[in-house]
């Protein structure tokens, strides 16, 4: 959940990049592993970093151990020198050095706890919430008094957020986040909202606009069931497991593989065979990351505002 330190102005980036409300975006829309659940009256669906859960304690088993052990192994150094160093009067002289050195592999482990916590120890999802009855938009954030970020959606600001190539693989994210604005107008939080995806080339090629032509297809999903309601939308292909195996985790994470090796690009082939043991990696991590976390609680007004309509309204859209 990305939040403001305090209230700034809506970007001109932003601005641009708006999808509205009352605008068609996709003649096709679909919800594509990103929805919970679905009712008359709420639709609840994944936020955009749901399936991120995992690189943050590959992260801390790569970095912050090693940090670790070398922070032992200074203080060690610096607690018992070696016999040829006290035999040379140095002894005092390798309690600082050692001492001083122990510090730098400290504030790296000190560094990667905090991506560690990012992963760990919270909350298995923090879904977000579309209810048609009352027409808001609930994020979940954590437990408690202040735990939920509720806008109305027609004062949602809805806009893709387009970040620059990063990673290992060189890819540019693109995502639907959520502004939350104040009567003046100005941001005082934000959430992303459904799948992430990822371009390794431009959104004008080929490869990219069938990227994008998903992104938008969920947005429109989402769209037409605040603005329409479920009955004229299409079944939701398949709801995210929210039972935490390690089938589930793995599944996640080579969710659309299948899609790149049967693509008939040869490029998208290599890709995906060279893939397939990192995304096993990230699966397993996924796997662990989750086995610390609960399960997000939702306070009872919201559950109460997110009741079906109807008897049996689960079966609506699945």
């Amino acid at each position: 959940m990305k939040i403001s330190g305090f209230p700034r102005a809506v970007t001109d980036e932003e601005v641009a990049a708006r999808l509205q409300q009352k605008t068609r975006y996709s003649d096709a829309p679909r919800s594509t592993g990103t929805a919970f659940k679905a009712t008359d009256v709420c639709l609840e669906v994944c936020d955009g970093l749901y399936r991120e859960k995992g690189w943050c304690l590959l992260a801390f088993a790569m970095g912050g151990i090693p940090a670790l052990a070398l922070t032992f192994m200074a203080l060690y150094m610096a607690i018992n020198p070696s016999p040829a160093i006290l035999a040379k009067g140095q002894g005092e002289l390798a309690h600082w050095v050692f001492g001083l050195v122990s510090l730098l592999p400290f504030a790296t482990f000190a560094w990667a706890s905090t991506l560690l916590f990012k992963d760990c120890f919270n909350y298995t999802r923090r879904p977000i919430r579309f209810n048609r009855s009352d027409q808001t938009i609930y994020a979940f954030r954590h437990d408690g008094p202040g735990g939920v970020t509720a806008v109305q959606w027609d004062k949602a600001f809805l806009y893709v957020e387009r970040s620059a190539k990063s990673g290992f693989n060189l890819a540019a994210a693109r995502v639907v986040r959520c502004l939350v604005l104040d009567d003046k107008g100005r941001v005082t939080d934000s959430f992303p909202i459904g799948k992430r995806v990822e371009l390794a080339s431009s959104e004008e090629g080929r490869l990219g606009q069938e990227v994008m032509k998903e992104l938008y297809a969920d947005f429109e999903f989402y769209r037409r069931f605040m603005e329409f309601g479920p009955a004229n939308l299409p079944a939701v292909d398949e709801f995210l497991p929210t039972e935490i195996t390690l089938r589930n985790s793995l599944k996640l994470q080579f969710d659309g593989m299948s899609d790149m090796l049967n693509s008939g690009n040869l490029f998208l082939w290599l890709v995906g065979i060279v893939a397939v043991i990192p995304t096993f990696v990230v699966g397993c991590a996924n796997y662990c990351a989750q086995r610390t976390c609960r399960d997000p609680v939702w306070p009872e007004e919201v559950e109460q505002a997110c009741e079906p309509a109807s008897k049996g309204a689960e079966k609506l859209t699945s």
